[in-house]
């Protein structure tokens, strides 16, 4: 009874096959669960670059000829100035801080608006056009990567020049980084007359908080020729409830245009998230019952190898073991049995990587740190389950009296 762990291992490896070929195939199961989670975690607590604290989002709508409500324009009057005259009056509002006109220009849609800037034929910058106002550039206060202010941000609009965003991460597909093309004068794919300069980098928008930024985003000014979408309104601080009292039905009208649907960031964001938290809800019970299963399994085959070594543990004791030393023994056993599962697992795991066979890992970014986080994160909760599933059925089988043990040896 004096062999060494890893002999005595070896002498039972028919045991110990079926042992190792189950972890790694929960390990494998647990990574791809884990990955997933991982991934949405790292987009979900990343900077995002810019604050949608107070933002109430509303649709600029506008009376047809054909309706009994239009009022006929004349020389002076017309939908452009409805709309401006509507904007001047909220921002008249005691509880308004800034308000600003855009399209496409808030998250939490999923309309992608995609278009390259072009230095020639084989330089470009792909991304989701966000037509802005500089009061948005303000009100949400953007950030730039180079060190620029709002205030300069919002001044690049104001001249005509756009802001193009960062990236998340370097995907193969992208050869020039976004800081190339600050300072350039660039053309559109679709009109190779229409030439802007790009002013700076700044964060990018993201449609929701956990998508990741794998192209990039245009921030463009608001043109004359562009019929914006939505009015967007930053309240004070702490004035979100006085504000939606405040309004009137006069303050969402004026003349033939009004205000649809006016709504709280907050209120889109959840919208917007519904689907992504159900299926993190779903990964997660899924994830939490595969753990109480892999843990019942390992409880109940440790149990098994236990009872079977009561005999093995009597002599031990008797030759002068503690318990301390016993419980060592099958705790190393389950690690040694868990670092050998972990080789193939690996191999596994990366070989699905190597193959691309779970794009969602890829289009959340950080694909390799989520990669190492993930297989760290499995192997420290199979650990986990291991030493749970060993130190009951290992104290129990401790408290056996050695002498009841070996009486019928």
């Amino acid at each position: 009874m004096k062999r060494h762990l890893i002999s005595q291992m070896c002498n039972e490896w028919r045991g110990n096959l079926w042992m190792i070929v189950e972890l790694v195939i929960v390990s494998c199961v647990l990574w791809a669960l884990f990955s997933f989670l991982c991934g949405l975690l790292h987009v979900r607590l990343r900077h995002s670059g810019y604050d949608m604290t107070g933002i109430y989002v509303a649709d600029i709508r506008a009376v047809g000829k054909d309706s009994p409500l239009y009022q006929p324009y004349d020389s002076v009057h017309s939908y452009r100035t409805d709309r401006d005259m509507l904007l001047s009056g909220l921002r008249g509002n005691p509880y308004v801080e800034e308000a600003g006109m855009g399209f496409n220009a808030m998250p939490y849609n999923y309309n992608y608006m995609g278009n390259f800037l072009c230095e020639n034929d084989s330089v470009y910058y792909y991304g989701n056009l966000r037509m802005v106002t500089p009061e948005i550039i303000r009100m949400i206060r953007l950030e730039g990567l180079g060190g620029e202010t709002t205030e300069q941000l919002a001044g690049m609009i104001e001249r005509g020049d756009v802001i193009i965003s960062g990236l998340d991460e370097q995907t193969s597909s992208v050869v020039y980084t976004p800081e190339y093309f600050v300072g350039k004068d660039l053309r559109f794919s679709n009109d190779s007359s229409r030439v802007v300069h790009v002013g700076a980098v700044a964060y990018g928008m993201r449609r929701t908080d956990y998508e990741a930024l794998t192209s990039g985003v245009i921030y463009m000014p608001l043109s004359d020729s562009n019929w914006p979408d939505q009015i967007i309104i930053r309240v004070k601080p702490g004035m979100e409830r006085e504000f939606a009292e405040s309004l009137t039905a006069a303050d969402k009208q004026h003349g033939n245009v009004y205000l649809s649907g006016m709504t709280h960031i907050d209120r889109m964001r959840d919208v917007a998230h519904i689907d992504i938290n159900v299926t993190i809800r779903n990964f997660v019970i899924c994830a939490v019952f595969l753990l109480l299963v892999i843990f019942l399994g390992f409880l109940g085959s440790f149990w098994f190898r236990t009872q079977q070594r009561v005999v093995e543990i009597a002599i031990r004791k008797v030759n002068g073991a503690t318990r301390r030393d016993i419980l060592r023994r099958f705790l190393g056993e389950g690690m040694l049995l868990l670092v050998v599962a972990t080789v193939p697992a690996v191999m596994i795991d990366y070989a699905v990587m190597h193959y691309n066979l779970f794009t969602f890992i890829e289009d959340l970014g950080n694909s390799g740190t989520v990669v190492y986080e993930s297989m760290a994160v499995t192997f420290v909760m199979l650990a986990i389950l291991i030493v749970a599933g060993i130190w009951f059925p290992a104290c129990k089988a401790m408290n056996v009296d050695p002498v009841y043990a070996l009486k019928d040896q």
